[in-house]
């Protein structure tokens, strides 16, 4: 999942810089994302639906504006968030203050082991570039018998808005993302046995190729290990995106985007 070839030390910036513009871009969408992010609470009420216990201790990874912590909670949890967005954490501390939230990653988790009975994650892990890491700070956190209830976007998203940009010279809409076989794999590395596992298929629709880029960008997920958003893009290329995609339009007229998804449930022993 690198961004590009490094020498020594350079892999370490490279992450580094991944993880400010992941910050920084689901920050800025924190007050709008809710409102915007269909596809993601589509794919977040399937992952929850899939949780094979229905209590216990748990962590959201990746909860955004904490909507789906809340949603656990309600359902009978004792749920927590944390996410890599400071401004995320501030507008899910700010809506949900009867719930705790944490600035934290992914890849480094600030509890003690053992601390919870379920994690859950929706749209987020897809983020982290060190797979194994990642597993292994979540067996860490989970007590013996837990589970993990993970939604994760995959290689193959966004596979037609990456088609048209690649057929008018343009570079990928985010940085390149691991398959669902490399998170199995990860999975099984970390000690996990792997109750379920199914690859989905998720897909938005959109009148013209603008409004399906502002939809990237509105929820944060147009992100590269440079400064370049999905939206920077001028008039001329625009028209040619615009063009370029025509040959995926639905039957209904539509501009379709598609999410691949991994829908993991995983057990520590």
């Amino acid at each position: 999942m690198r961004c590009a070839a490094a020498g020594p030390g350079g892999y370490l910036m490279i992450q580094a810089a991944l993880k400010e513009n992941v910050a920084r871009q689901f920050s800025r969408a924190a007050h709008r994302y809710d409102k915007l992010a269909t596809i993601q609470q589509q794919i977040a009420a399937q992952a929850m639906s899939q949780i094979p216990v229905q209590s216990g201790r748990l962590l959201d990874i990746g909860c955004a504006t904490g909507s789906n912590t809340a949603l656990l909670a309600e359902k009978g949890f004792a749920a927590q968030g944390v996410d890599l967005a400071p401004g995320m954490v501030e507008y899910a501390r700010m809506r949900y203050p009867h719930l705790a939230f944490y600035e934290a990653d992914a890849q480094h988790l600030p509890f003690s082991g053992e601390a919870f009975d379920v994690v859950f994650s929706s749209m987020a892990l897809q983020w982290c570039q060190n797979l194994s890491q990642v597993m292994i700070e979540i067996a860490r956190i989970l007590d013996k018998g837990g589970i993990a209830t993970l939604s994760i976007m995959t290689d193959g998203s966004f596979g037609q808005l990456n088609a048209a940009r690649r057929a008018c010279g343009l570079a990928a809409a985010t940085n390149a993302m691991a398959t669902h076989q490399q998170w199995l794999a990860a999975a099984r590395e970390a000690g996990f046995a792997v109750q379920q596992a199914q690859s989905v298929e998720y897909t938005d629709t959109f009148s013209e190729v603008l409004s399906l880029l502002r939809s990237i960008k509105a929820v944060g997920a147009g992100v590269r290990c440079d400064n370049e958003t999905v939206s920077s893009l001028s008039r001329q290329q625009l028209k040619m995106l615009q063009n370029a995609y025509q040959q995926y339009t639905t039957p209904a007229g539509q501009l379709p985007l598609t999410y691949r998804v991994s829908h993991l449930i995983l057990e520590k022993h």
